[in-house]
Protein backbone atom coordinates (compact mmCIF):
# COMPACT_ATOMS: atom_id res chain seq x y z
CA UNK A 1 0.00 0.00 0.00
CA UNK A 2 1.27 3.06 -0.95
CA UNK A 3 1.82 5.03 2.83
CA UNK A 4 3.07 8.47 3.86
CA UNK A 5 6.68 8.16 4.68
CA UNK A 6 7.12 7.23 8.31
CA UNK A 7 4.15 4.87 8.07
CA UNK A 8 4.12 1.60 8.47
CA UNK A 9 1.04 -0.48 8.19
CA UNK A 10 -2.56 0.93 6.65
CA UNK A 11 -5.81 2.00 8.91
CA UNK A 12 -8.21 -0.43 9.00
CA UNK A 13 -11.66 0.55 9.60
CA UNK A 14 -13.58 -2.10 11.37
CA UNK A 15 -17.52 -2.41 11.64
CA UNK A 16 -19.55 -4.99 14.06
CA UNK A 17 -22.54 -6.35 13.12
CA UNK A 18 -24.64 -8.97 15.63
CA UNK A 19 -27.24 -11.40 15.31
CA UNK A 20 -30.75 -12.95 17.22
CA UNK A 21 -32.67 -16.29 15.90
CA UNK A 22 -35.98 -15.01 16.24
CA UNK A 23 -36.95 -18.02 18.80
CA UNK A 24 -34.21 -16.29 21.22
CA UNK A 25 -34.43 -12.79 23.08
CA UNK A 26 -33.38 -10.15 20.48
CA UNK A 27 -32.54 -8.80 24.09
CA UNK A 28 -29.74 -11.26 24.84
CA UNK A 29 -27.88 -10.28 21.58
CA UNK A 30 -28.23 -7.01 22.62
CA UNK A 31 -26.98 -7.01 25.76
CA UNK A 32 -24.14 -9.10 24.96
CA UNK A 33 -23.42 -6.83 21.97
CA UNK A 34 -23.43 -4.02 23.93
CA UNK A 35 -20.77 -5.44 26.64
CA UNK A 36 -18.63 -6.49 23.97
CA UNK A 37 -18.54 -2.59 22.21
CA UNK A 38 -17.70 -1.51 25.52
CA UNK A 39 -15.11 -3.42 26.11
CA UNK A 40 -13.42 -2.50 22.79
CA UNK A 41 -14.34 0.98 23.51
CA UNK A 42 -12.68 0.77 26.19
CA UNK A 43 -9.31 -0.46 24.68
CA UNK A 44 -9.50 1.97 22.38
CA UNK A 45 -11.14 -0.23 19.16
CA UNK A 46 -13.48 1.95 17.27
CA UNK A 47 -15.97 0.00 15.89
CA UNK A 48 -18.84 1.41 13.54
CA UNK A 49 -22.49 -0.61 14.01
CA UNK A 50 -25.10 -0.08 11.68
CA UNK A 51 -28.08 2.30 12.92
CA UNK A 52 -31.54 1.40 13.48
CA UNK A 53 -32.48 -2.29 14.15
CA UNK A 54 -30.08 -3.89 11.37
CA UNK A 55 -27.78 -3.52 14.16
CA UNK A 56 -28.91 -7.05 15.22
CA UNK A 57 -29.89 -8.99 12.47
CA UNK A 58 -33.08 -11.11 12.56
CA UNK A 59 -34.31 -10.84 9.09
CA UNK A 60 -32.80 -10.63 5.26
CA UNK A 61 -34.19 -7.01 5.22
CA UNK A 62 -31.95 -6.81 8.40
CA UNK A 63 -29.06 -8.45 6.81
CA UNK A 64 -29.65 -6.35 3.57
CA UNK A 65 -29.56 -2.78 5.29
CA UNK A 66 -26.77 -3.94 7.45
CA UNK A 67 -24.50 -4.48 4.49
CA UNK A 68 -25.53 -1.78 2.77
CA UNK A 69 -25.04 1.07 5.74
CA UNK A 70 -21.54 -0.45 6.51
CA UNK A 71 -20.69 -0.57 2.89
CA UNK A 72 -21.72 3.03 2.91
CA UNK A 73 -19.36 4.02 5.75
CA UNK A 74 -16.24 2.63 3.86
CA UNK A 75 -15.60 0.03 6.44
CA UNK A 76 -12.63 -2.62 5.36
CA UNK A 77 -13.43 -5.64 7.03
CA UNK A 78 -16.78 -6.62 9.71
CA UNK A 79 -16.80 -8.24 13.23
CA UNK A 80 -19.91 -10.56 12.92
CA UNK A 81 -20.99 -11.50 16.87
CA UNK A 82 -23.34 -14.19 17.02
CA UNK A 83 -25.08 -12.83 20.48
CA UNK A 84 -27.62 -15.81 20.32
CA UNK A 85 -27.84 -18.91 18.45
CA UNK A 86 -28.29 -16.11 15.55
CA UNK A 87 -30.23 -16.98 11.93
CA UNK A 88 -28.17 -19.00 9.70
CA UNK A 89 -29.52 -18.20 6.65
CA UNK A 90 -29.42 -14.69 7.97
CA UNK A 91 -25.90 -14.78 8.55
CA UNK A 92 -25.17 -15.89 5.58
CA UNK A 93 -26.84 -13.04 3.32
CA UNK A 94 -24.89 -10.34 5.65
CA UNK A 95 -22.05 -11.97 4.82
CA UNK A 96 -22.41 -12.59 1.09
CA UNK A 97 -24.02 -9.05 0.80
CA UNK A 98 -21.18 -7.06 2.55
CA UNK A 99 -18.82 -8.68 0.37
CA UNK A 100 -15.40 -8.06 2.10
CA UNK A 101 -13.64 -10.11 5.08
CA UNK A 102 -14.99 -10.35 8.54
CA UNK A 103 -14.13 -12.24 11.56
CA UNK A 104 -16.70 -14.42 13.06
CA UNK A 105 -17.47 -13.98 17.18
CA UNK A 106 -19.51 -16.02 18.93
CA UNK A 107 -21.03 -15.48 22.90
CA UNK A 108 -20.15 -17.42 25.57
CA UNK A 109 -22.80 -18.31 28.04
CA UNK A 110 -21.65 -15.69 31.10
CA UNK A 111 -22.32 -17.93 33.92
CA UNK A 112 -24.06 -21.05 35.85
CA UNK A 113 -27.44 -18.40 36.83
CA UNK A 114 -27.69 -17.44 33.32
CA UNK A 115 -28.27 -20.71 31.86
CA UNK A 116 -32.01 -21.06 32.26
CA UNK A 117 -33.05 -18.43 30.90
CA UNK A 118 -30.66 -16.85 29.10
CA UNK A 119 -28.59 -19.36 27.46
CA UNK A 120 -27.76 -17.96 23.83
CA UNK A 121 -26.78 -21.54 22.56
CA UNK A 122 -24.40 -19.76 20.39
CA UNK A 123 -21.63 -22.25 20.77
CA UNK A 124 -24.29 -24.59 18.86
CA UNK A 125 -25.32 -22.11 16.50
CA UNK A 126 -21.59 -21.42 15.18
CA UNK A 127 -21.97 -24.53 13.52
CA UNK A 128 -24.37 -23.55 11.29
CA UNK A 129 -23.76 -20.09 10.61
CA UNK A 130 -20.27 -21.01 9.36
CA UNK A 131 -21.92 -24.30 7.51
CA UNK A 132 -24.37 -21.66 5.70
CA UNK A 133 -20.79 -19.47 4.60
CA UNK A 134 -19.56 -22.92 3.41
CA UNK A 135 -22.23 -23.82 1.65
CA UNK A 136 -22.45 -20.71 -0.16
CA UNK A 137 -18.31 -20.84 -1.44
CA UNK A 138 -17.06 -17.75 0.33
CA UNK A 139 -15.53 -19.33 3.59
CA UNK A 140 -12.36 -18.47 2.33
CA UNK A 141 -12.78 -14.77 3.38
CA UNK A 142 -13.63 -15.21 6.46
CA UNK A 143 -11.41 -15.48 9.73
CA UNK A 144 -12.45 -17.80 12.81
CA UNK A 145 -9.80 -17.39 15.70
CA UNK A 146 -8.96 -20.61 17.40
CA UNK A 147 -10.90 -20.38 20.07
CA UNK A 148 -14.18 -18.29 18.83
CA UNK A 149 -16.56 -18.57 21.50
CA UNK A 150 -15.88 -15.49 23.73
CA UNK A 151 -16.43 -13.48 26.47
CA UNK A 152 -16.52 -9.54 26.23
CA UNK A 153 -12.81 -9.45 26.89
CA UNK A 154 -11.70 -12.58 24.82
CA UNK A 155 -14.03 -11.35 22.22
CA UNK A 156 -11.68 -7.83 22.46
CA UNK A 157 -8.06 -9.95 22.27
CA UNK A 158 -9.52 -11.30 18.72
CA UNK A 159 -10.59 -8.54 17.41
CA UNK A 160 -7.17 -6.44 18.33
CA UNK A 161 -5.60 -9.75 16.53
CA UNK A 162 -8.12 -9.44 13.69
CA UNK A 163 -7.05 -5.53 13.13
CA UNK A 164 -3.66 -6.67 13.04
CA UNK A 165 -4.45 -9.33 10.14
CA UNK A 166 -6.43 -6.94 8.17
CA UNK A 167 -3.53 -4.34 8.04
CA UNK A 168 -0.98 -7.01 6.33
CA UNK A 169 -4.48 -7.84 4.01
CA UNK A 170 -5.28 -4.00 2.70
CA UNK A 171 -1.80 -3.18 2.73
CA UNK A 172 -0.73 -5.92 0.23
CA UNK A 173 -4.36 -6.09 -1.76
CA UNK A 174 -3.17 -2.17 -2.51
CA UNK A 175 0.34 -2.97 -2.96
CA UNK A 176 2.41 -1.72 -6.13
CA UNK A 177 6.10 -2.80 -6.03
CA UNK A 178 8.70 -1.24 -8.56
CA UNK A 179 11.08 -3.69 -10.08
CA UNK A 180 14.21 -1.90 -11.47
CA UNK A 181 15.93 -4.38 -13.63
CA UNK A 182 16.43 -8.18 -14.24
CA UNK A 183 17.42 -10.96 -11.71
CA UNK A 184 21.08 -10.51 -11.41
CA UNK A 185 22.56 -13.69 -13.65
CA UNK A 186 24.65 -14.90 -10.05
CA UNK A 187 21.04 -14.90 -8.83
CA UNK A 188 19.00 -17.72 -10.52
CA UNK A 189 17.67 -18.36 -7.24
CA UNK A 190 15.66 -14.94 -7.21
CA UNK A 191 13.40 -15.64 -10.00
CA UNK A 192 9.62 -14.60 -9.67
CA UNK A 193 6.30 -14.96 -11.78
CA UNK A 194 3.97 -11.73 -11.59
CA UNK A 195 1.09 -14.42 -11.67
CA UNK A 196 1.84 -15.72 -8.48
CA UNK A 197 2.73 -12.25 -6.93
CA UNK A 198 -0.94 -10.66 -8.27
CA UNK A 199 -2.28 -13.93 -6.75
CA UNK A 200 -2.82 -11.90 -3.42
CA UNK A 201 -3.08 -8.80 -5.02
CA UNK A 202 0.32 -7.15 -5.51
CA UNK A 203 0.73 -5.12 -8.75
CA UNK A 204 3.54 -4.86 -10.13
CA UNK A 205 5.59 -2.33 -12.06
CA UNK A 206 8.25 -3.82 -14.33
CA UNK A 207 11.25 -0.99 -15.14
CA UNK A 208 14.70 -0.96 -15.99
CA UNK A 209 17.80 -0.07 -14.04
CA UNK A 210 18.41 2.48 -17.25
CA UNK A 211 15.29 4.54 -15.83
CA UNK A 212 17.11 5.08 -12.41
CA UNK A 213 20.01 6.28 -14.90
CA UNK A 214 18.10 8.41 -16.78
CA UNK A 215 16.16 9.70 -13.34
CA UNK A 216 19.63 10.41 -11.68
CA UNK A 217 20.36 12.43 -15.03
CA UNK A 218 17.94 14.36 -14.87
CA UNK A 219 18.31 15.06 -11.27
CA UNK A 220 21.84 15.68 -11.72
CA UNK A 221 20.75 18.00 -14.93
CA UNK A 222 18.41 20.43 -12.05
CA UNK A 223 21.73 20.70 -9.50
CA UNK A 224 21.69 17.24 -7.43
CA UNK A 225 19.50 16.50 -4.29
CA UNK A 226 21.86 19.37 -2.04
CA UNK A 227 19.63 19.05 0.73
CA UNK A 228 19.74 14.82 1.17
CA UNK A 229 23.14 14.68 0.48
CA UNK A 230 23.80 17.27 3.73
CA UNK A 231 21.56 14.93 5.84
CA UNK A 232 23.33 12.08 4.48
CA UNK A 233 26.52 13.20 5.94
CA UNK A 234 25.78 12.79 9.46
CA UNK A 235 23.45 9.66 9.27
CA UNK A 236 25.84 7.42 10.05
CA UNK A 237 29.61 6.54 10.86
CA UNK A 238 32.12 6.48 7.80
CA UNK A 239 30.15 8.41 5.26
CA UNK A 240 33.35 9.15 3.00
CA UNK A 241 34.06 12.70 2.81
CA UNK A 242 34.25 12.43 -1.08
CA UNK A 243 31.44 15.03 -2.11
CA UNK A 244 30.86 13.76 -5.62
CA UNK A 245 30.69 10.31 -4.33
CA UNK A 246 27.77 11.47 -1.61
CA UNK A 247 26.10 12.89 -4.47
CA UNK A 248 25.86 9.40 -6.07
CA UNK A 249 23.91 8.51 -3.01
CA UNK A 250 21.57 11.29 -2.66
CA UNK A 251 21.03 11.65 -6.16
CA UNK A 252 20.10 7.71 -6.46
CA UNK A 253 17.76 8.54 -3.38
CA UNK A 254 16.26 11.07 -4.79
CA UNK A 255 15.16 9.38 -7.73
CA UNK A 256 13.70 6.36 -5.79
CA UNK A 257 12.03 8.87 -4.12
CA UNK A 258 10.16 10.35 -7.59
CA UNK A 259 9.38 6.65 -8.93
CA UNK A 260 7.78 5.79 -5.32
CA UNK A 261 5.46 9.42 -5.54
CA UNK A 262 4.78 9.07 -9.32
CA UNK A 263 3.80 5.63 -9.50
CA UNK A 264 2.63 5.34 -5.81
CA UNK A 265 5.19 2.27 -4.90
CA UNK A 266 4.89 0.69 -1.87
CA UNK A 267 8.23 -1.03 -2.22
CA UNK A 268 11.72 -1.52 -4.82
CA UNK A 269 13.52 -4.04 -5.43
CA UNK A 270 16.45 -3.36 -7.76
CA UNK A 271 19.56 -4.76 -9.79
CA UNK A 272 22.47 -4.86 -7.27
CA UNK A 273 25.46 -7.64 -7.93
CA UNK A 274 27.04 -6.34 -9.78
CA UNK A 275 25.42 -4.05 -13.00
CA UNK A 276 24.11 -1.63 -10.54
CA UNK A 277 27.51 -0.72 -9.14
CA UNK A 278 28.99 -0.69 -13.04
CA UNK A 279 26.06 1.52 -13.80
CA UNK A 280 25.55 4.04 -10.92
CA UNK A 281 28.80 3.83 -9.23
CA UNK A 282 27.95 2.87 -5.39
CA UNK A 283 26.48 -0.10 -3.67
CA UNK A 284 22.47 1.24 -2.35
CA UNK A 285 22.69 -0.70 1.07
CA UNK A 286 22.64 2.75 2.87
CA UNK A 287 19.71 3.96 1.20
CA UNK A 288 17.78 1.19 0.87
CA UNK A 289 18.20 0.91 4.70
CA UNK A 290 17.11 4.61 5.02
CA UNK A 291 13.96 4.13 3.19
CA UNK A 292 13.07 0.56 4.59
CA UNK A 293 13.40 2.78 8.33
CA UNK A 294 10.98 4.93 6.42
CA UNK A 295 8.47 2.49 5.52
CA UNK A 296 9.57 1.82 2.05
CA UNK A 297 11.42 -1.64 1.80
CA UNK A 298 14.33 -1.93 -0.65
CA UNK A 299 14.98 -5.44 -1.58
CA UNK A 300 18.34 -6.15 -3.29
CA UNK A 301 19.46 -8.62 -6.40
CA UNK A 302 15.74 -7.43 -7.96
CA UNK A 303 14.29 -9.95 -5.75
CA UNK A 304 10.50 -9.76 -6.11
CA UNK A 305 9.44 -12.43 -3.41
CA UNK A 306 11.63 -10.92 -0.72
CA UNK A 307 9.97 -7.84 -1.64
CA UNK A 308 7.00 -9.35 -0.83
CA UNK A 309 8.09 -10.87 2.18
CA UNK A 310 8.97 -7.29 3.63
CA UNK A 311 6.06 -5.83 2.69
CA UNK A 312 4.29 -8.16 4.49
CA UNK A 313 6.22 -8.59 7.87
CA UNK A 314 5.54 -4.78 7.85
CA UNK A 315 2.54 -4.77 7.99
CA UNK A 316 1.92 -7.29 10.31
CA UNK A 317 4.94 -5.73 12.71
CA UNK A 318 3.95 -2.04 12.17
CA UNK A 319 7.62 -1.25 11.85
CA UNK A 320 10.53 -1.46 9.87
CA UNK A 321 11.79 -4.64 8.42
CA UNK A 322 15.14 -5.86 6.64
CA UNK A 323 15.94 -8.43 3.86
CA UNK A 324 18.72 -11.11 5.21
CA UNK A 325 20.60 -13.81 3.39
CA UNK A 326 19.59 -17.47 5.65
CA UNK A 327 23.74 -17.27 5.88
CA UNK A 328 26.21 -19.02 7.96
CA UNK A 329 26.38 -21.79 10.81
CA UNK A 330 27.78 -20.83 13.53
CA UNK A 331 30.90 -22.25 15.55
CA UNK A 332 30.61 -23.21 18.78
CA UNK A 333 33.30 -21.33 20.08
CA UNK A 334 31.95 -17.90 18.30
CA UNK A 335 30.69 -16.75 22.03
CA UNK A 336 31.04 -18.69 25.49
CA UNK A 337 26.99 -17.65 25.64
CA UNK A 338 26.27 -19.95 22.73
CA UNK A 339 26.71 -22.96 25.46
CA UNK A 340 23.39 -22.51 26.50
CA UNK A 341 21.41 -23.10 22.84
CA UNK A 342 21.62 -26.07 20.66
CA UNK A 343 24.39 -24.89 18.20
CA UNK A 344 22.18 -26.22 15.04
CA UNK A 345 19.76 -24.25 16.06
CA UNK A 346 21.52 -21.66 15.70
CA UNK A 347 22.32 -18.97 11.64
CA UNK A 348 23.91 -16.32 10.89
CA UNK A 349 21.76 -13.75 9.12
CA UNK A 350 23.92 -11.69 7.16
CA UNK A 351 23.72 -8.81 4.22
CA UNK A 352 25.22 -6.09 2.54
CA UNK A 353 23.78 -3.27 4.82
CA UNK A 354 19.65 -3.17 3.67
CA UNK A 355 19.25 -2.37 7.89
CA UNK A 356 18.19 0.71 9.38
CA UNK A 357 21.40 1.90 11.14
CA UNK A 358 18.87 2.58 14.23
CA UNK A 359 18.99 -1.32 14.30
CA UNK A 360 22.61 -1.86 14.32
CA UNK A 361 25.09 -1.48 17.00
CA UNK A 362 27.89 0.70 15.78
CA UNK A 363 26.56 1.35 12.16
CA UNK A 364 29.08 2.30 9.88
CA UNK A 365 29.15 2.93 5.82
CA UNK A 366 31.72 0.85 4.71
CA UNK A 367 32.65 -0.94 1.38
CA UNK A 368 30.98 -4.30 0.23
CA UNK A 369 33.79 -6.74 0.68
CA UNK A 370 32.79 -9.82 -1.57
CA UNK A 371 32.31 -7.09 -4.33
CA UNK A 372 35.64 -5.45 -4.43
CA UNK A 373 37.35 -8.93 -4.54
CA UNK A 374 35.22 -9.08 -8.00
CA UNK A 375 35.09 -5.61 -8.94
CA UNK A 376 37.81 -3.88 -7.58
CA UNK A 377 40.64 -6.41 -6.39
CA UNK A 378 43.59 -3.78 -7.00
CA UNK A 379 42.49 -0.23 -6.78
CA UNK A 380 41.09 1.42 -3.35
CA UNK A 381 37.30 0.76 -3.04
CA UNK A 382 35.15 3.23 -5.09
CA UNK A 383 32.15 1.75 -6.90
CA UNK A 384 32.09 -0.69 -3.71
CA UNK A 385 31.28 1.64 -1.38
CA UNK A 386 28.23 2.06 0.28
CA UNK A 387 27.10 -0.79 2.82
CA UNK A 388 25.77 -0.39 5.98
CA UNK A 389 27.71 -2.54 8.49
CA UNK A 390 27.35 -3.28 11.89
CA UNK A 391 25.89 -6.37 14.81
CA UNK A 392 22.07 -6.13 14.21
CA UNK A 393 20.58 -5.32 17.74
CA UNK A 394 19.34 -8.37 20.46
CA UNK A 395 15.58 -8.69 19.54
CA UNK A 396 12.24 -10.48 19.20
CA UNK A 397 12.39 -11.66 15.76
CA UNK A 398 9.67 -13.03 12.65
CA UNK A 399 11.50 -14.76 9.96
CA UNK A 400 8.71 -14.78 6.70
CA UNK A 401 9.72 -15.39 3.28
CA UNK A 402 7.23 -16.66 0.16
CA UNK A 403 8.38 -18.24 -2.91
CA UNK A 404 6.38 -19.14 -6.39
CA UNK A 405 4.51 -22.34 -6.98
CA UNK A 406 2.87 -22.28 -10.37
CA UNK A 407 0.71 -19.01 -10.12
CA UNK A 408 0.57 -18.76 -6.50
CA UNK A 409 2.73 -18.37 -3.44
CA UNK A 410 3.78 -20.73 -0.75
CA UNK A 411 5.19 -19.43 2.42
CA UNK A 412 7.28 -19.81 5.79
CA UNK A 413 7.54 -17.88 8.85
CA UNK A 414 9.93 -18.58 11.89
CA UNK A 415 9.78 -16.93 15.26
CA UNK A 416 13.25 -16.26 17.21
CA UNK A 417 15.37 -13.86 18.71
CA UNK A 418 18.38 -12.13 17.72
CA UNK A 419 21.21 -12.61 20.43
CA UNK A 420 23.04 -9.52 21.70
CA UNK A 421 26.92 -10.50 21.14
CA UNK A 422 29.32 -9.72 18.47
CA UNK A 423 28.79 -11.87 15.06
CA UNK A 424 32.83 -11.49 14.62
CA UNK A 425 32.45 -10.95 10.76
CA UNK A 426 31.62 -7.78 8.41
CA UNK A 427 28.75 -7.04 6.96
CA UNK A 428 25.05 -6.13 8.88
CA UNK A 429 24.82 -9.40 10.96
CA UNK A 430 23.33 -10.80 13.27
CA UNK A 431 23.55 -14.37 15.43
CA UNK A 432 19.93 -15.56 15.45
CA UNK A 433 18.22 -18.48 17.24
CA UNK A 434 15.48 -20.03 15.57
CA UNK A 435 13.72 -22.81 17.40
CA UNK A 436 13.43 -26.30 15.12
CA UNK A 437 16.28 -24.70 12.52
CA UNK A 438 17.74 -27.52 11.88
CA UNK A 439 15.05 -29.67 11.06
CA UNK A 440 13.07 -26.72 9.62
CA UNK A 441 16.36 -26.16 6.74
CA UNK A 442 16.07 -29.48 5.76
CA UNK A 443 13.02 -30.27 5.47
CA UNK A 444 11.48 -27.15 4.68
CA UNK A 445 13.80 -24.68 3.25
CA UNK A 446 15.88 -26.90 0.86
CA UNK A 447 14.37 -27.06 -2.68
CA UNK A 448 11.08 -24.45 -2.06
CA UNK A 449 12.46 -21.50 -0.65
CA UNK A 450 15.61 -19.28 -1.81
CA UNK A 451 18.16 -17.66 0.54
CA UNK A 452 16.50 -14.51 1.43
CA UNK A 453 14.40 -13.63 3.83
CA UNK A 454 12.54 -10.65 5.41
CA UNK A 455 12.79 -10.22 9.01
CA UNK A 456 10.75 -8.18 11.72
CA UNK A 457 11.58 -7.29 14.68
CA UNK A 458 8.43 -8.47 17.10
CA UNK A 459 6.81 -11.67 16.66
CA UNK A 460 4.48 -11.47 14.45
CA UNK A 461 4.05 -15.11 13.30
CA UNK A 462 0.36 -15.42 14.89
CA UNK A 463 -1.09 -12.59 12.33
CA UNK A 464 0.95 -13.39 9.44
CA UNK A 465 -0.06 -16.96 9.37
CA UNK A 466 -4.02 -15.60 9.46
CA UNK A 467 -3.21 -12.91 6.69
CA UNK A 468 -1.76 -15.39 4.66
CA UNK A 469 -4.55 -18.00 4.91
CA UNK A 470 -7.09 -14.70 3.87
CA UNK A 471 -4.97 -14.04 1.14
CA UNK A 472 -5.65 -17.17 -0.20
CA UNK A 473 -1.54 -18.88 0.59
CA UNK A 474 -2.60 -22.32 0.58
CA UNK A 475 1.29 -23.80 1.74
CA UNK A 476 2.07 -22.04 4.69
CA UNK A 477 5.25 -23.66 6.52
CA UNK A 478 6.20 -23.50 10.31
CA UNK A 479 8.78 -25.14 12.33
CA UNK A 480 6.65 -27.98 13.64
CA UNK A 481 7.58 -29.60 17.49
CA UNK A 482 10.62 -31.58 18.45
CA UNK A 483 8.16 -34.83 18.31
CA UNK A 484 6.30 -34.54 15.21
CA UNK A 485 8.25 -35.49 11.87
CA UNK A 486 8.16 -33.59 8.96
CA UNK A 487 6.98 -35.68 5.78
CA UNK A 488 9.74 -37.72 4.54
CA UNK A 489 11.58 -37.28 7.43
CA UNK A 490 13.90 -40.17 8.60
CA UNK A 491 12.79 -40.93 12.08
CA UNK A 492 15.55 -42.76 12.69
CA UNK A 493 18.31 -40.60 12.17
CA UNK A 494 16.18 -37.77 13.68
CA UNK A 495 15.23 -40.11 17.12
CA UNK A 496 11.92 -39.84 16.77
CA UNK A 497 10.68 -43.28 17.37
CA UNK A 498 10.27 -45.29 20.34
CA UNK A 499 13.54 -46.69 21.84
Amino acid sequence: MHLPLGTYSPDIKLGLVSASRNCFPRALSDERTQRLLKAASDAGIELITPVGDSRIIETKEHALEAATQLKAAGVDAVVFYLGNFSPEIEDAVFLKEFGGFAVILAAAEENAASLLQKRGDALCGLLSAVMAVSKRGFLNRIHIPEAPVVSAEEGVVEIQHFIKIMKVVKGAKNATIGLFGPRPRDFETCNYNLASINSIGIEVEELGLFDLQNEIKKIKAEGGAAAIATEMKTAVAGVPKDEEFVSRLSDYEKAIKNFRDRLKLSGAATQCWSEQELSLKHVPCFINGRMADKGFPIACENDAYSLVAELLGQYASNQTVTILDINHSIPKDLHAKLAEYPIQEMVGMFHCGNTASRLLKNAEMKHQVIMKRLMEPDTAPDITRGTIEGQIVGSPITVVQVHGVGDKLRAYIAEGHFLDLDPMTFGCTGTAYIPGFRRFYRHVLLGRFHHHAAVAFNHCGAVLYDALKLLGVAEIYTPLPAGLPYPGENVFRNGLVPR
